[in-house]
């Protein structure tokens, strides 16, 4: 009879391949996490960059509709004062009085409902509500610079940079993710 002095190892795995698995494991889920991520974070700049051209648009639809811009200031923030008066009159809600900007109340702005004052409008008590402000996806309000001068140039300073945009009557931009002004992650409706 013949003995084998080789020792069988036992079946399963060592406590160091386990450790080597979960490593690997998490290292792979983290990535995957960060790419998520990131492509999220795109598909919300994308959809403030639509938001922000459908409001654009919506005012250049207003010239076009009365051959001027509403009666406001140049410079506004779509969450108080000139801003959700723009809203009011592009939502076609401001009313037919005599002093009424839009007193054939066109709808020249259509965009969905905020949620938590991000992506879209919000209409404080409602969808059945007066607009209170629009908010791009990472719940930043929009600015919004009008040619009120009527000249060939929008001219207007943002991120510390001056823009004379030929040919514009409206420009529209936010601070995107960072919430600062001037970098890579803003939501314009211009070339920077």
């Amino acid at each position: 009879m013949k003995i084998d002095n080789k020792t069988r190892r036992p079946s399963g795995f060592t406590l160091i391949e386990l450790l080597v698995v979960i490593t690997i494991v998490a290292v792979l889920a983290a990535m995957s996490f960060a790419g998520v991520n990131a492509a999220l974070k795109k598909a919300r700049k994308t959809e403030g960059t639509v938001a922000a051209a459908a409001l654009s648009d919506a005012v250049e639809r207003f010239y076009s509709e009365y051959n001027r811009l509403p009666d406001l200031p140049e410079n506004m923030q779509t969450d108080a004062g000139p801003g959700v008066q723009l809203l009011t009159i592009l939502l076609g809600d401001e009313g037919t009085g005599s002093d009424s900007e839009n007193p054939r109340q066109v709808v020249f702005l259509e965009a969905k409902e905020a949620k938590a004052k991000k992506g879209g409008i919000d209409y404080g008590s409602g969808s059945g509500g007066s607009a209170q402000g629009m908010y791009d996806p990472f719940g930043n309000p929009f600015n919004v610079v009008l040619n009120t001068n009527y000249d060939d140039t929008l001219s207007f300073s943002y991120g510390g940079k001056q823009y004379n945009l030929r040919g514009r009557n409206v420009a529209v931009y936010s601070a995107g993710a960072d919430q600062e002004e001037g970098t890579v992650d803003d939501i314009t409706t211009f070339q920077r």
